[in-house]
C-alpha cells in the first residue's frame, strides 16, 4: 500500500533543470563514464572499510557477503547513474534503492555519507589521474551525483512514510476491532 505520491515525469524534468543537468552535462558525463566507473571501482575498494568501522552500521558490513552484494549493487547503480539516461528504468532503480535502504532501517546519513564518500573518491582519483578531470567535469559529476542522491534519499523517506502510514492504518483497524468487541459485550 503506497500512500505517498511519486514525482511525475514533468516534476523530474524540472528537478533536472534546477540541478542544471542539461544536454551538455549529460553528454560530458556519458563521455567520462568509462573513466568514472574505473574511479568508482577503485573507491569502493576502501569505502566499505570506513563503513565497517562505523558503530551504527558496522555490524552489517562485517559480513563479507553483504559487502560484496552492496559493492556490486553500488557499481551497478553507478553504471546507471553515469549513463545519464533519465528514463523509466533509472527512476525505478532509484525508487527500489530507496526501498531497500528503508527496509534496512539505518538512519539516512548512513546512505548520504556513502554517496558523499563515493563521489569524493571518484573526484580524488580523477584529479590524481594522468588525464585529470577539469572543473567542468567535476561540476557535471557533482550535479549528477547529488541529483541521484537527492532522488534516492527522497525515495527512502517516501518509503519510510509509507511504512508509518501502513502501521498507523493497521493500528486503527485493531483499535476499531477492540472497540467493536467492547460494544458487543
Amino acid at each position: 500500500m503506497t500512500l505517498s505520491k511519486s514525482p511525475t515525469p514533468e516534476h523530474l524534468e524540472l528537478q533536472r533543470e534546477f540541478f542544471r543537468i542539461d544536454a551538455a552535462t549529460v553528454a560530458r558525463i556519458q563521455r567520462l563514464k568509462p573513466r568514472i566507473m574505473g574511479y568508482a571501482a577503485e573507491t569502493l575498494e576502501t569505502l566499505f572499510d570506513h563503513l565497517t568501522s562505523n558503530p551504527e552500521v558496522g555490524d552489517y558490513f562485517e559480513i563479507s557477503d553483504n559487502t560484496r552484494y552492496l559493492r556490486d549493487g553500488m557499481l551497478a547503480h553507478c553504471e546507471l547513474v553515469f549513463s545519464a539516461r533519465f528514463d523509466k528504468k533509472y527512476y525505478e532503480a532509484v525508487d527500489q534503492m530507496g526501498l531497500r535502504h528503508s527496509k534496512l532501517d539505518y538512519p539516512s546519513h548512513a546512505y548520504s555519507s556513502a554517496y558523499a564518500n563515493l563521489m569524493a573518491g571518484i573526484m580524488r582519483h580523477g584529479l590524481e589521474a594522468d588525464r585529470k578531470l577539469d572543473a567542468e567535469d567535476l561540476s557535471a559529476i557533482t550535479r549528477i551525483s547529488i541529483y541521484d542522491m537527492e532522488l534516492t534519499i527522497a525515495a527512502f523517506f517516501r518509503h519510510q512514510l509509507d511504512k508509518q502510514a501502513a502501521l498507523y492504518a493497521d493500528t486503527e483497524k485493531v483499535r476499531d476491532m477492540m472497540a467493536d468487541r467492547r460494544l458487543a459485550s
